[in-house]
């Protein structure tokens, strides 16, 4: 009799351990499912798009925008763009290579270009983003050029010309982070996504 009780006494122990051990799964579960509810519903989308007319001024001019079109903040950490599968660091430089007329000597090509926005025959206009929080649905005009005249800014206004030719070879990669630190490079116009730990620049990675 006392091993039947005793047997009795070991399965209600088993059972209790095993609700227990289920409630304990299910709250690890639940609280999962919470998390990444909460991380869903926060989680935000960087998008850049670039255009070369302003309908809001009904005026020619060339724009590179970083709109956050998702549910939640984001911290735009970097945003890097190349071209002919080089990094541009310095504007003046790229739009020398690309964009000043043949005719211009090699030597004398970066030089012309600091004329051009001495002079007055042209000039951009810069808000940076990054280290800089976005809120859902916010855009910035990371770059604005606008369109030279084309009798007092010749010279700016083939410049522009080209420069809106050759935008559509740029590409774009940016790093961004949720609330939750959960961070994403997206490149652009590939249109992909991808989770990172942390995000690392450009040139820390290449160099």
């Amino acid at each position: 009799m006392k091993f039947h009780y005793r047997t009795i006494e070991m399965v209600v122990a088993g059972c209790v351990v095993v609700i227990s051990l289920a409630s304990l799964f299910v709250a690890v579960f639940q609280g999962v499912v919470m998390q990444r509810t909460m991380e869903a519903s926060v989680m935000p989308l960087i998008q850049i798009g670039h255009g070369n007319f302003n309908a809001e001024a009904d005026e020619w001019q060339i724009q590179i925008e970083v709109s956050n079109t998702g549910l939640g903040p984001a911290q735009v950490h970097y945003l890097a763009m190349r071209w002919n599968d080089q990094l541009i660091t310095d504007t003046s430089q790229f739009m020398a290579q690309c964009c000043v007329p043949d005719s211009v000597p090699e030597a004398d090509r970066l030089p012309y270009m600091h004329g051009l926005f001495r002079d007055g025959e042209m000039a951009l206009i810069f808000d940076d983003v990054q280290m800089r929080f976005l809120a859902p649905q916010q855009t910035v005009e990371f770059i604005t050029f606008d369109q030279p005249d084309a009798e007092t800014q010749a010279r700016g206004l083939a410049v522009w010309r080209a420069v809106d030719s050759v935008r559509h070879d740029i590409s774009f990669e940016t790093c961004y982070c949720s609330v939750f630190d959960q961070c994403w490079v997206s490149t652009f116009p590939v249109q992909s996504r991808e989770p990172v730990r942390q995000c690392v620049p450009p040139t820390s990675r290449d160099g």
